[in-house]
């Protein structure tokens, strides 16, 4: 409730010296003295249900002071990493963490985390890393990943093809437990989805597409 959080491809942010991950103050925009210090572009953020850490991904080698790839937890005070340490080959694009707070389901571009082959989707336990039996399997890049309100079902995003062993293309629904797709099956014939967030009774993405759920829709759309 105090603090914002900003990953991207900057090195410097509200005048100060930051390298791609800031912490900011909520009612002034000054940034803090908080300096996790990646050595290279932050692309995703979650904050821990308890507001002791921060997940990060993205494409970098070290943050908070640390060796960590492409994926990390930083304390929210000191902006060390934690010893939390899923080790994902490749970019981790999008973060998210359960209502329960037990589960960071992580997107992006590897093909293994925490050392378990996990295609571009994957399930890490919050207290040690490790990756889940949650094994959906997508064929391409994840984007963007989302938890409903009572933790039954990932919402995805991406560039993908399949998913959950079934057609799907750029956007899903995962059941939380077995990995399948549920009912909820928009048709996509072309772009992508780089962000995805339920809310109520819709779901709402953005993209590249043009037409998704069988109608014409310009890079967003409630589905």
């Amino acid at each position: 409730d105090s603090r914002v959080y900003a990953g991207g491809s900057f090195t410097s942010i509200g005048g100060q010296s930051r390298s791609y991950i800031a912490q900011i103050d909520a009612s002034t925009g000054a940034v803090t003295p908080w300096n996790a210090s990646s050595n290279t572009t932050v692309r995703a953020l979650a904050v821990k249900n308890d507001d002791t850490a921060v997940y990060a991904g993205g494409s970098f080698t070290t943050i908070g002071n640390t060796t960590r790839n492409r994926i990390a937890e930083l304390h929210s005070v000191t902006g060390l990493a934690t010893s939390w340490n899923p080790n994902a080959s490749s970019t981790v694009y999008a973060l998210t963490v359960s209502n329960d707070g037990s589960t960071v389901y992580a997107g992006g571009q590897f093909t293994s985390i925490a050392g378990q082959g996990r295609s571009y989707i994957a399930a890490l336990n919050e207290s040690n890393g490790q990756a889940t039996s949650w094994n959906p399997i997508a064929n391409s890049i994840i984007r963007s990943v989302a938890v409903s309100d009572d933790d039954a079902t990932i919402y995805a995003g991406g560039q993908f093809g399949t998913i959950g062993g079934q057609s799907q293309r750029i956007a899903a629904a995962i059941d939380a437990v077995s990995g399948q797709l549920t009912a909820w099956r928009p048709e996509s014939k072309d772009g992508n989805v780089y962000a995805i967030s339920p809310s109520g009774t819709a779901v709402y993405v953005g993209g590249s597409f043009t037409s998704i759920g069988g109608v014409l829709r310009n890079r967003l759309a409630a589905i």
